[in-house]
């Protein structure tokens, strides 16, 4: 498996290729000194070569131009046979490279991948003065197919590929104390294919599309910011944020091996979008109309799962704050659903309601952060420690939905934290605030646990007494649950319980 260096090597990869579509000028030589400029600023490690550089009246042609960038022991290294800048006599510059660029990752003596980004009639325009630098690009197709690929295990043979097919996409950067860049790039389909044999002669194929794909975004950084070190680049200096939208996709899948799994995979139009700066990371991802349909030596009938949507939400700080920054975290499971067959594993008798069901959370709040998150070394001492890294200023229980075999469950709530007072309760900051949880169909849910023998009778007398205890009756086979903490005490329903 790759490393976290690795990663960070094939980040600075990305960055690399994405590097001359940020900087063009108006004459190919101005051109091609950019060029060399974004590989060092983005990997700044790197070590660059060149077989030849010709220059001659507004052309420049370079061969045999090489990237070799290594990272504690992880390589990445890329090579392009020719790169030809030519004035096109209007104040912009055509830029050609050879059809197939070779690109190699190594992370020491673990894995090597040796891979090749190929393109098809591909058109590149740079445009712009060296202040404020635009790029225009038209391809047929880019695929990115990883030609070998070599583990710890052995040499997993066969065809892995990724083919983005009618592209077009702009960027521009304006250079100055900071670079600031954006883009916009869309591709009408992309084709995936997965289809090798690992070590062990188990095969895999894998294989789908993805209709109307398109992502833009906006940077922000010092010329001076070290792409590769991840705790500067996510430390506030670095501010990002982007979207990325697709169509339906269709996936087929094959396994043949010790078990074998066929099936079929689509979903709906979906969307991410993220932001990075000074208070941290956002992330959100949202999926619709998601559907499986497998089927395994393991098991003797199909396995099929539905879902009207999916989501997931994140904001967290990464680096130190001077005061509270909000975060999040929010879950959406909505209208989920399992074929009979499954539902026959667990309740034979059809002693439970079998409609969609629904999962949500959604939490906000406010934290200080005290310690950098991405530094690999406090992070590891984080994880020995218990406790926030930090001080909780308030916390806010949005929505929490579960609507399931029966059973309802919604709650909200609200608290604030005195971070001076960590001894009311014993290593945390004292909360205040109320949560409110209302339930329905709890006694309905126990007497059907019952009836299909997952609860003998008799257990079933503790969670109705926890139930009469926290909660007061709202409604027919309906309790509600008021949680209040105040000056150190703890009330449900008015009745002091601490």
């Amino acid at each position: 498996m790759m490393t976290s260096k690795a990663l960070r090597a094939s980040a600075c990869l990305t960055a690399v290729m994405l590097a001359p579509a940020a900087h063009a000028d108006v004459t190919a030589q101005q051109v091609w000194d950019a060029w060399q400029d974004s590989m060092t600023e983005y990997a700044a490690s790197a070590q660059i070569t060149t077989g030849a550089v010709d220059a001659s009246g507004d052309t420049v042609t370079v061969t045999d131009f090489a990237l070799n960038n290594d990272i504690d022991g992880d390589t990445v290294s890329m090579t392009i046979p020719q790169i030809v800048f030519t004035g096109a006599g209007d104040g912009t510059v055509d830029i050609t490279l050879s059809d197939t660029v070779p690109v190699e990752f190594t992370t020491g003596a673990d894995v090597d991948v040796k891979m090749s980004i190929k393109q098809t009639g591909t058109v590149i325009k740079a445009s712009g003065t060296p202040e404020a630098l635009s790029y225009d690009v038209a391809a047929d197709q880019y695929v990115i197919s990883v030609d070998k690929l070599t583990g710890t295990d052995g040499t997993i043979d066969g065809d892995m590929r990724v083919a983005l097919n009618a592209v077009k996409g702009t960027s521009t950067m304006v250079t100055g104390d900071l670079r600031e860049s954006s883009y916009d790039l869309t591709a009408g389909t992309v084709d995936l294919l997965v289809d090798i044999t690992a070590p062990d002669a188990t095969s895999v194929m894998i294989s789908g599309k993805i209709d109307g794909v398109a992502s833009a975004g906006t940077s922000s950084a010092p010329v001076d910011l070290d792409f590769t070190d991840p705790a500067a680049m996510f430390g506030g200096a670095y501010v990002a944020k982007g979207s990325y939208t697709s169509g339906p996709s269709a996936y087929i899948i094959a396994v043949d091996g010790t078990t074998t799994v066929n099936g079929t995979a689509t979903n709906g139009p979906g969307t991410m979008s993220y932001s990075v700066g000074p208070e941290g990371l956002s992330y959100d991802i949202t999926a619709t109309d998601v559907n499986a349909d497998l089927t395994s030596s393991e098991m003797p009938f199909p396995f099929k799962l539905s879902a009207a949507s999916y989501g997931f939400a994140m904001t967290t700080p990464l680096a130190p704050t001077d005061a509270p920054v909000p975060f999040k975290l929010a879950l959406d499971l909505s209208g989920v659903t399992v074929n009979e067959e499954i539902w026959a594993m667990v309740d034979p008798s059809s002693a439970l309601p079998h409609d969609p069901a629904t999962i949500k959370l959604d939490v906000t709040g406010a934290a200080q952060l005290d310690v950098p998150l991405m530094d690999a070394e406090q992070a590891q001492a984080l994880a020995m420690e218990p406790g926030f890294p930090g001080k909780i200023e308030s916390l806010s229980l949005n929505n929490l939905t579960v609507d399931a075999v029966g059973l309802n469950v919604n709650g909200t709530g609200e608290f604030t934290f005195d971070n001076a007072d960590t001894t009311t309760f014993p290593g945390m900051p004292r909360p205040d605030g109320t949560v409110t949880i209302d339930v329905a169909g709890a006694n309905a849910l126990i007497d059907n646990l019952i009836t299909m023998g997952l609860i003998p009778a008799e257990q079933a007398m503790m969670p109705r007494m926890m139930l009469g205890m926290f909660a007061k009756p709202v409604g027919e086979d309906a309790v509600q649950s008021v949680i209040e903490v105040k000056d150190g005490q703890v009330m449900a329903n008015g009745q002091r319980i601490r």
